[in-house]
């Protein structure tokens, strides 16, 4: 079948499909579709509503120069058709992969690795009035295992892609695909601990099954089929033995009787399957942490104490920030706190020196917007770059080590409300002490470690903001608890953290951020951004830019020193910083009659407004001066040139 006739092919099976990138060596661009500019000067991807429709030829031609995509949801777009969603296997080990064989018969995608072809994608057709969520697995020490995709686009053919089975994709339930995914992962995990320390195989799939029976919703017949493959798997011949046990488990767990589960399962194998997690009846999700045996707390002298080689503590931003620390940003609205966290992770992703503080460490950073639009960040973000850019050259930044999150990523990606909290207020009734936060923090950390295996560095984390990613009474202190644990835990860790919040007024004070003072207590570095009166606002051309008041709540590295004296910060919309003292309101009246050409301490002394000594303007003038906010080349008002011109 030669191009054009597949493309018509895929066409028939009601995909708006449209050509995708491949640059391997431009992870943001590639696999995404290819966009043009439509009228209105912006990029679009091709599709009914936006742009033009690809032609066919056009679509044939990717198959041999790019990669071919569908549209998951074309109605998304503005277009009309066949709805997709993609079942994914990312396993690096490939053991998930074995069991895609089982996987519902559909469209079926793979890749050769080592001269091996690998099964890693099964398309499938959305039922109609069916809706799906997106879905994701990840371990903590291998990164995401397997993945339901059903917003934007799948590669199904091209250039790095093998069709292992060019069938029509077929309709399916998303929640029976979800059944097929989690237990390919669970029996996957298993396989190697199973391999290693099973000895008494009975036993064990007696106890397998039990589990299956006892604390999952798993079909019998689903349960049976993945049963037989895992024994081929693990090399146990008396397959039929073993399928036998799982009918019989869920006989004696209907009559009552006391089955072993994943906790008995774990301990034969001697492992944590967090995966099982996954797999685990509705009524049983709330009780996710395995038992572990308890360990004693070592004893440890001071001479011992002496020798102990612990891992140091380095400095990413001098002195502001350790690769161990907790910090905070904090302040009241439109004071500039995005600003400077941005200016940060900038600076400290690319290894460039902030202000006048130095850059010891380059680190990657995590950058998770929960409250603005992915585009209004952007736009910061690249008025920062203008400066870095026009001062350092292009290369001086490192977009590969700087990463964002943001509610539209995540919406756009089919999670329909964003992110799931990182705290959550709880009744502190004994049966209720839930921590519902905890999912919201394990995908956070999921991401951190994925970020770890992408660039082989722990990431600097930034949070953006407490209120819009969590959902808590700020005064109550047992609320703050689990998110101070968990911070506590990253930077343990080697994950640093900076976290920004609202002030406890929206007329500053120094009475630190908003809510219980339990949150402090962890911190190493609270800077808090006062936004500007007006009567002491610089004058600033432009509409973007950003002018405050630095003050540090707390710092712990620093604190008594030169550098934690509070100073004023702006920055233009080219991206230019500027730090200067922390001047008073007198230092603007001194600007201001200066400019009206009243310029000797003399004659400013007389100024009621000011009242101030003589000697002391004397010294005013001199920092005003060093700050290049006056000068004795200021032009002079007309009148006083005039006045200059008759005495001359």
């Amino acid at each position: 079948m030669n191009n054009l006739d597949k493309i018509k092919q895929l066409k028939s099976w009601g995909m708006n499909l449209t050509p995708a990138n491949y640059s391997p060596d431009n992870k943001e661009r590639d696999k995404l579709p290819v966009a043009v500019k439509n009228g209105d000067g912006k990029w679009h991807w091709n599709i009914n509503g936006t742009s033009k429709i690809w032609s066919d030829e056009e679509l044939a031609a990717a198959l041999d120069n790019k990669r071919l995509a569908v549209y998951h949801n074309p109605e998304k777009y503005g277009a009309t058709g066949q709805r997709f969603f993609d079942a994914e296997s990312d396993d690096k080990t490939f053991r998930i992969n074995k069991y895609m064989e089982l996987w519902p018969e559909t469209y079926t995608i793979g890749k050769t690795v080592n001269g091996v072809n690998h099964n890693t994608h099964k398309l499938y057709k959305l039922p109609k009035d069916v809706e799906v969520k997106q879905y994701s697995y990840a371990h903590k020490n291998e990164g995401t295992k397997v993945e339901l995709l059903c917003s934007g686009v799948s590669i199904i053919d091209g250039l790095d892609r093998l069709i292992t089975n060019d069938k029509e994709p077929v309709e399916a339930d998303p929640k029976v695909i979800l059944q097929h995914l989690k237990l390919s992962t669970f029996l996957a995990e298993i396989e190697p601990d199973w391999k290693e320390k099973v000895k008494k195989r009975d036993e064990a799939h007696l106890t397998l099954a039990a589990t299956l029976a006892k604390q999952t919703d798993l079909p019998t017949k689903l349960k049976e089929s993945y049963i037989r493959l895992f024994c081929k798997r693990v090399g146990d011949e008396e397959v039929n033995k073993r399928v036998t046990k799982v009918k019989a488990q869920e006989e004696a767990f209907k009559k009552g009787e006391e089955i072993q589960g994943i906790d008995a399962l774990a301990k034969l194998l001697g492992g944590n399957y967090k995966s099982f997690d996954e797999l685990k009846r509705e009524d049983l999700l709330e009780d996710k942490e395995e038992k572990e045996e308890r360990k004693p707390y070592p004893v440890i002298s001071s001479r011992e104490f002496s020798f102990i080689e612990y891992p140091p503590v380095e400095f990413v931003m001098e002195p502001l920030l350790t690769d161990k620390s907790t910090n905070q940003i904090f302040g009241g609205y439109g004071g500039g706190k995005t600003i400077l966290g941005l200016g940060l992770a900038i600076h400290i992703s690319s290894g460039l020196d902030f202000l006048d503080y130095k850059c010891v460490k380059e680190m990657p950073c995590l950058y998770v917007e929960g409250e603005l639009p992915a585009v209004d960040i952007r736009e910061r973000r690249d008025s920062i770059l203008n400066h870095i850019f026009e001062e350092k050259g292009d290369d001086a930044f490192k977009p590969d080590n700087l990463f964002h999150l943001s509610k539209d990523d995540l919406e756009m990606r089919g999670f329909k409300y964003g992110f799931d909290r990182i705290a959550v207020s709880r009744n502190m009734s004994d049966t209720e002490a839930k921590d519902y936060g905890r999912k919201g923090r394990e995908l956070i950390d999921e991401v951190l470690i994925n970020i770890e295996k992408k660039t082989g560095k722990k990431p600097f984390l930034f949070l953006d903001n407490i209120s819009a990613l969590s959902d808590i009474d700020e005064n109550r202190s047992t609320d703050w608890m689990p998110l101070i644990h968990w911070l506590t835990h990253l930077k343990t860790k080697g994950f640093p953290s900076c976290f920004f919040h609202h002030s406890n007024k929206q007329k500053q004070t120094s009475n630190g951020s908003s809510g219980s003072n339990a949150k402090e207590r962890l911190l190493d570095t609270s800077i808090q951004v006062e936004k500007l009166e007006h009567d002491q606002r610089f004058e600033m051309t432009g509409a973007k830019n950003m002018q405050c008041r630095v003050v540090f709540d707390k710092a712990r590295n620093f604190g008594g020193s030169t550098n934690d004296t509070p100073f004023l910060l702006t920055m233009n919309e080219n991206g230019v910083w500027r730090k200067y003292p922390d001047l008073r309101q007198s230092d603007f009246k001194i600007v201001d009659l200066w400019k009206q050409g009243i310029r000797t301490a003399k004659e400013l002394a007389k100024n009621k407004e000011l009242k101030l000594a003589r000697k002391t303007i004397y010294g005013r003038i001199t920092i005003l001066k060093n700050e290049g906010l006056i000068s004795d080349t200021d032009p002079l008002p007309t009148k006083e040139k005039e006045d200059l011109n008759e005495s001359n």
